[in-house]
């Protein structure tokens, strides 16, 4: 192909697979929402979770970090604010439907006001963050 018709080529098209996680996300993220409205995050939270009754093998620590990195840029097109505890109770639900065990954590920041909101599993946070700019409050 020659750069022209490069550049106007339409973009490929994500596999099934993809496309299924993204709606996934999608529509936990409208009853995540829908969830905080109506409940206290406790509530929500155990919900998110589930019952699944099934425990997964631990995931590779690099199947998190995809999961989590999938979440947030799928968020990122949906209208509406879905950062921090919103984008942590989709994870969190998405990682329970597969079997794995995520905490929810919550904390300010070192230096200033302000909360944040992030996931870990197996104690380690499921995107890489300065985890020590922040000042852990609670793991749920």
């Amino acid at each position: 192909m020659t750069a022209a018709v490069t550049a106007i080529a339409p973009p490929r098209l994500p596999p099934p697979a993809k496309l299924r996680l993204r709606a996934e996300i999608a529509w936990t993220t409208l009853r995540v929402r829908r969830l905080l409205r109506r409940n206290d995050l406790s509530t929500a939270l155990g919900r998110r979770r589930g019952a699944t009754g099934r425990s997964a093998p631990a995931p590779a620590r690099g199947d998190v970090v995809r999961m989590a990195r999938t979440v947030r840029r799928t968020l990122g097109a949906l209208p509406g604010d879905s950062r921090g505890l919103i984008a942590s109770l989709v994870l969190i639900a998405v990682l329970a439907r597969r079997g794995v065990d995520a905490s929810l954590v919550v904390g300010r920041p070192r230096n200033g006001f302000g909360a944040h909101a992030w996931v870990e599993v197996r104690g380690l946070p499921a995107l890489p963050a300065a985890k020590d700019k922040f000042a852990q409050l609670a793991a749920l």
